[in-house]
């Protein structure tokens, strides 16, 4: 049985000050009325939230922008750089902690990168719970809760918190800079209805299990989907902008106008932008925008699953939410399970037709 303890408002607030003392506080802010992770600086900047952020928290471990090298062109050598500061993350909801995650193994495999691994080594993750909006389909993927992956995690109940311990480090914390008591039972089922009305107020949603849905997307090459949605896509990068597990990335060196030296430079990149997949000699391998796209799709459901075990989509409806055309991962999705299901009834007619031939 999970143990949860009692975080006052007051104890609460003691601890966040406490952090930001000792630490680099990154919480949910109010950014024009809609909240966005941002430094803070006073615990009065904190704004817990439970409706879903437009843009994740990844940026606070991969920056959009980083340097990896200093060269010194003079002498042809070059010096990594290694910029992590000890920081903590608040208000991080289910999915954003589950994608977290994903990251942390992708930039773990083959050659470990230094500069993801250092900053998360140095990051405490504080998650809070959420509510789900007409775009959020977490619960279809089994994202909705999290038991792993985060130091504590808050849930609000009258009074205070129910804070869960992830860590030997959440634990620390609590002991050192605020106070706790075990939580009654009302207050853990206060939690327990939470849970079941939160559940019960998802309107997105995937048909179909998330085991079935590499084979669904395996087959779905030539579904006539691509080219539909592929005619209205601008191919401006915002869903891989706003994606949570999307992770590739470009590499340049900037040279400095005196030419003694320079920088290697990692900015984020996207696989349904137009140069993405350009080579030298200019051939593009996806120039079509319906070929960016079903890669773009295949990534978040089918491609990585074999590698890592898991699909690197976590429900959080970020790239439909900000879509200008609105493509909608989530019905384009329950379009080809339908595509795959009719097909298969189909195949299983026909077979049933041949053996009553005589």
């Amino acid at each position: 049985m999970k143990r949860y303890l009692f975080l006052s408002r007051k104890n609460f607030k003691a601890l966040v000050e406490a952090l930001l003392r000792d630490y680099s506080v990154i919480g949910t802010i109010d950014k024009e009325g809609f909240p966005a992770f941002g430094e803070i600086h006073t615990f009065n900047e904190l704004r817990l939230s439970t409706t879903p952020t437009h843009l994740s928290a990844k940026e606070f471990l991969f920056p959009p922008r980083e340097v990896l090298l200093k060269l010194d062109i003079e002498d042809g050598t070059h010096e990594p750089v290694l910029e992590a500061r000890p920081q903590v993350l608040i208000g991080l909801h289910s999915c954003d902690i589950h994608a977290m995650g994903l990251m942390d193994r992708v930039f773990s495999y083959g050659t470990p990168d230094p500069n993801y691994l250092k900053r998360r080594e140095q990051t405490v993750v504080i998650g809070t719970e959420c509510l789900p909006d007409a775009f959020c389909f977490c619960s279809s993927l089994g994202k909705m809760t999290v038991e792993e992956g985060f130091d504590l995690f808050l849930h609000e109940v009258k009074g205070g918190f129910l804070a869960r311990m992830g860590s030997r480090k959440g634990a620390a914390l609590l002991r050192k800079y605020t106070s706790t008591r075990e939580a009654s039972p009302g207050e853990t089922r206060e939690l327990l209805r939470f849970r079941e009305e939160k559940e019960r107020l998802f309107t997105a949603c995937i048909n179909a299990s998330p085991e079935r849905l590499p084979e669904v997307y395996s087959k779905s090459d030539s579904s006539p989907v691509w080219d539909q949605i592929g005619s209205i896509c601008y191919g401006c990068g915002s869903c891989n902008h706003v994606c949570p597990t999307c992770y590739c990335f470009d590499v340049k060196d900037e040279v400095s106008s005196d030419l003694k030296g320079g920088e290697r430079v990692r900015t984020w990149d996207g696989c349904t932008l137009e140069d993405f997949a350009k080579v030298a000699g200019g051939h593009n391998f996806r120039s079509m925008r319906a070929k960016r796209l079903r890669h773009r799709f295949n990534r978040k459901f089918n491609y990585l699953s074999e590698r890592f075990d898991a699909l690197f989509c976590v429900g959080c409806g970020r790239c439909s939410r900000t879509c200008l055309v609105e493509i909608n991962i989530s019905k384009v999705t329950n379009r080809l399970i339908k595509e795959y299901d009719e097909g298969a009834r189909k195949k299983s007619d026909d077979g049933k037709d041949q053996e009553k031939d005589p």
